[in-house]
């Protein structure tokens, strides 16, 4: 007996499929256990039992589960709807760079942490949403940029200063019209990229205290920049097992373990003479989904167990 399948309409009331939802099963999804599932925060404390395994090529270095809803949205992006941003507007939101004394800065737009570098251990969390100041934190976080002592945020409309050692807001700065990419900083001073008609053309404001210090001035970047701080490096990502899983590179042609959604932010100790020592990434942990049914209240589906981790990359 011949038989046929339809797509079923929703009823009155009932939410629509979601695309991830359909996808994962189009992609034949199944909870799978990798390294970085573990429940508890792995640590490389020198005297932890992990320290002899923590220095292999492509071992999880740390591995730290993040609390809140997070979902896998479009494409399997992650959404945090906690972080002030909107799921549409969520590219940049998640970044990544290394900061301080041997730490990794993580922001989810509003929300900040600094992680050991070498150990995965907190040091501190920040919710710049804390400050009354900072109104402009709903337009989405651009770029991140670090030195040993601070972290400056450049939002879409405005600036934040964190001092690195122990989170505290230092700074905040609106940003006039025509404010392009963050160029760099040297001391107090910003220097950013002008209007996109006006190629080459850079501005100069105080950042302590919102000032125009000088704009519409033609010249070299490197000359009118100062100092330069760090932006996150590049790392890539790839599809695993040609399934829904996906992995940060450790080295070229060989990744790291799988996660849902992989978010790759960037290496730590990368320079332009040599290749950074530990990979930094966000996933959702395979076996960490929620239920696939539908949600009206958030796009997506939900991650029970999502991971900030670090890799070596040997």
């Amino acid at each position: 007996m011949a038989a046929s399948a339809c797509a079923v309409t929703p009823g009155p009331g009932e939410p629509a499929p979601d695309p991830v939802a359909e996808y994962l099963a189009e992609t034949g999804y199944e909870p799978t256990v990798s390294d970085i599932s573990p429940r508890e925060h792995l640590l490389c404390t020198a005297d932890g039992e992990r320290a002899p395994d923590c220095d292999g090529r492509g071992q999880v270095r740390w591995s730290l589960p993040l609390e809140g809803e997070y979902r896998l949205i479009e494409w399997l992006t992650f959404y945090h709807p906690d972080t002030g941003a909107a799921h549409y507007d969520n590219a940049s939101t998640f970044q990544a760079v290394e900061a301080g004394d041997g730490g990794v800065f993580y922001a989810e737009n509003a929300l900040l942490r600094m992680v050991d570098a070498d150990t995965g251990e907190l040091r501190w969390t920040t919710d710049l949403r804390r400050n009354p100041e900072a109104d402009f934190l709903h337009s989405g976080l651009r770029s991140l940029h670090a030195d040993t002592d601070r972290i400056v945020l450049r939002f879409a409309d405005g600036l934040v200063e964190v001092d690195a050692a122990e989170g505290a807001v230092s700074g905040v700065v609106a940003l006039p019209e025509c404010a392009g990419d963050l160029t760099a900083v040297d001391g107090s001073r910003v220097v950013l990229e002008h209007c996109h008609d006006r190629e080459g053309s850079y501005m100069a404001l105080d950042l302590a205290t919102g000032r125009t210090l000088w704009e519409f001035r033609q010249g070299d970047e490197a000359d009118l920049s100062g100092g330069r701080l760090n932006t996150p490096s590049r790392v890539f990502t790839t599809e695993v097992d040609e399934g829904p899983a996906s992995a940060v590179e450790v080295n070229p042609g060989w990744y790291g373990p799988a996660g849902l959604g992989t978010v790759a932010l960037t290496r730590i100790g990368d320079t332009p003479q040599e290749r950074g020592h530990t990979t930094v990434a966000l996933a959702c942990a395979p076996d960490g989904l929620g239920t696939l049914e539908p949600e009206p209240h958030a796009p997506g589906v939900r991650c029970a167990e999502p991971r900030l981790y670090a890799v070596n990359t040997g």
